[in-house]
């Protein structure tokens, strides 16, 4: 998994050679209390970049216990005895297993369950399909849904619910670094950059952005905040200080 200061550089890389700051420069992660990122062109002075991910924690740590839930099934599966495994896998085939764990539960408590809900699973009649243990028993703590669905699948396959995501948090990111104390060298602009946060509807998150940056005025300590999208390699907005000149 790469650190928050390589994907810092990684952002920086894309945003800078999609403005033409790259490849005619350089640029490396710098420490507190300097800016994430300093650049050098090769004329002129150095510039600084503090640097903030637009990102839903709820949506990230969502993606990441979903993601934690799929791999504890397959690896439960993997690693029960051989002539349990194949049964298993025999009876189910064909299917994709629909899993939806009660929300308040860990990743942890999910995979101490997994032994009673396998064997509920293993107690279905074969070829069963629909929902499962919806008569409030004794899984009902534990999960909210589950179904088996059949069809053209090598399988077992097992399925979380999708993801919500319910906030923008695009100014708040952007917000989040007005307060902070810096010692730059040179110039200070912000970056704030999308990655892999989904975003609202640009008629929807770019109006919230635009009425927030008509805010700022000579008294923000940035020179320049830049909005990039990395998954276009985009500037979606840009916002100058008007003690700065544009650039």
């Amino acid at each position: 998994m790469l650190s928050n200061e390589e994907r810092e550089r990684l952002a920086f890389e894309r945003f800078a050679t999609a403005t033409s700051l790259l490849p005619s420069g350089t640029f490396n992660s710098r420490p507190t209390p300097e800016p994430d990122i300093l650049y050098v062109p090769d004329y002129g002075p150095p510039r600084a970049f503090e640097l903030v991910e637009i990102l839903d924690r709820d949506f990230s740590a969502t993606i990441g216990q979903q993601l934690g839930t799929k791999e504890v099934c397959q690896a439960y599966l993997d690693a029960l005895p051989s002539s349990e495994a194949d049964a298993f896998r025999a009876q189910y085939g064909d299917a994709d297993i629909f899993i939806g764990f009660r929300d308040a539960l860990s990743v942890q408590r999910r995979k101490n369950a997994l032994p009673r809900i396998f064997a509920a699973l293993r107690s279905l009649p074969e070829g069963f399909t629909g929902d499962a243990f919806d008569d409030g028993g004794p899984l009902d703590a534990l999960l909210d849904r589950v179904a088996v669905y059949r069809g053209r699948f090598k399988g077992p396959l097992f399925d979380v619910p999708g993801v919500s995501w319910v906030g923008d948090p695009t100014v708040d990111a952007i917000r989040s670094k007005m307060a902070k104390k810096y010692a730059p060298q040179g110039e200070l602009s912000l970056l704030a950059y999308i990655d892999a946060n989904p975003m609202f509807p640009d008629a929807v998150w770019l109006t919230d952005l635009d009425d927030y940056l008509a805010t700022l005025d000579r008294n923000c300590h940035f020179a320049h905040i830049y909005v990039f999208d990395c998954r276009s390699n985009s500037v979606r907005r840009v916002w100058h200080n008007p003690a700065t000149s544009a650039g």
